[in-house]
């Protein structure tokens, strides 16, 4: 069975670009062009590469069920009702636990994790799939149906006319099928729904961070010194991870304790193939003098010391100057996890932006700002439109506090009655 991953590609001028790469083969020339109509509409390079992952999942599930998609359109006819149903159900699960030959875009290796071996010599009981969330299986079903429906186009447009029709006949009514799967998104608040900090929370994760810490979880120096000052700037500034790795030294203001973050994609100087993005308006950041002397000391002091980093534009970098990755924050906050079992168990990169949004809203009510002024305060610190109404996915915790407040509040009114009677 042939085995389709996504694969990233950077060209010499810093552009990415993702394909759908066959394992010893070349790339599918029909999704090549599909994606690059995405390119050319000027879509970010992480939003084309999960376009790809998703047809990726397409193509896995018909070379499971031995379906040629071209052949098949070539003759005419569309996909049937029962394989457009095997996609949308294989749509609600993680990609990893549908193919044992799923692939890491970025990876070549050949190795196979231990717990696959039984599944792939006829174990009688699959690994258990994970699902995914609603927003994720719809995301999914969209990317498909636009794929489905422009290669029935493509293909379509060099067959007879009679063929032709009966073809986009029958792609319509497969596609109306296949969208009728798309799961309804719930934007209502959940009760286990990820929020910031409590500030006991916060400062017992600075006291374990600090690089003087003893249980601080990292043993080499330079790396407890820069990942203590990553959770200082994350929570000093809210800012995504991409945001983070992709600051560098000349964004920071050498007269005035502030930095800008700025859009750079497809840079020819981030070496990169995963190249963190920002998806936020550029901004400039208010940093305390006491945050901005921690980062420059990390600078001048620490970074410094390492050669191969002067030649590197970026703030945060490896023991061996390459900038960090995402996946290094990544692997920086699960370390944290374990060296901080009374912490959220979710604690992440983007625990720290719930954090400082809920402190936030804690200082503008201090402040004494209007609902209008702390809203477009925030707006332009985290990089949002005027009249963005992201932040209420931030001020979860706030947002209960006050509401429950309230409610005792009137509750009060009822004291005097549920009194017994003397």
């Amino acid at each position: 069975m042939a085995q389709y991953y996504a694969k990233r590609i950077r060209f010499r001028n810093g552009e990415r670009l993702s394909v759908l790469q066959v394992r010893g083969g070349l790339p599918v020339h029909e999704v090549t062009l599909f994606l690059d109509g995405y390119r050319r509409l000027g879509r970010a390079a992480n939003t084309i590469h999960v376009a790809c992952s998703c047809i990726a999942l397409l193509y896995r599930e018909l070379a499971a069920a031995q379906v040629d998609l071209v052949a098949r359109l070539r003759d005419g006819k569309f996909l049937t009702v029962p394989e457009l149903d095997r996609l949308a159900s294989a749509a609600q699960y993680r990609i990893d636990d549908l193919d044992d030959d799923s692939e890491d875009a970025d990876s070549a290796s050949n190795v196979i994790h231990i717990s696959r071996i039984g599944f792939r010599r006829g174990k009688s009981s699959p690994p258990e799939r994970k699902p995914v969330d609603a927003a994720t299986s719809a995301s999914r079903i969209r990317y498909i149906a636009k794929y489905l429906e422009f290669i029935a186009d493509y293909v379509a447009a060099d067959l007879p006319e009679a063929v032709q029709k009966n073809l986009q006949r029958d792609a319509a009514r497969g596609l109306k099928v296949l969208r009728a799967h798309v799961p309804k998104v719930s934007h209502r608040a959940k009760l286990d729904a990820r929020t910031g900090l409590s500030k006991d929370e916060q400062d017992q994760l600075l006291r374990v961070v600090h690089p003087d810490s003893p249980t601080n979880p990292w043993e080499r120096g330079y790396v407890r010194l820069r990942n203590w000052v990553i959770v200082v700037v994350l929570l000093a500034t809210g800012m995504r991870r991409g945001e983070l790795l992709g600051l560098q030294i000349g964004d920071l203001d050498s007269r005035e304790p502030r930095l800008r973050v700025y859009r750079r994609a497809d840079t020819p100087e981030d070496t990169r193939l995963h190249q963190p993005g920002t998806k936020t308006l550029a901004r400039e950041v208010e940093l305390s003098p006491s945050v901005m002397k921690v980062l420059w000391s990390y600078i001048n002091t620490h970074r410094n010391q390492i050669k191969a980093a002067r030649k590197v534009p970026q703030i945060f970098v490896a023991d061996d100057g390459s900038p960090l990755s995402l996946s290094s924050i990544d692997k920086l906050f699960f370390q944290l996890r374990q060296a901080c079992p009374g912490l959220p168990v979710k604690l992440t990169s983007h625990v720290m932006r719930h954090t400082w949004n809920e402190r936030f809203s804690e200082q503008a009510e201090a402040l004494g700002l209007s609902t209008t002024e702390e809203e477009r305060a925030r707006n332009s610190q985290q990089g949002w439109s005027e009249n963005s109404k992201t932040a209420t996915v931030y001020t979860r915790r706030r947002t209960a506090q006050q509401g429950r407040a309230v409610s005792l509040k009137l509750q009060e009114q009822l004291d005097a009655q549920l009194k017994p009677n003397d």
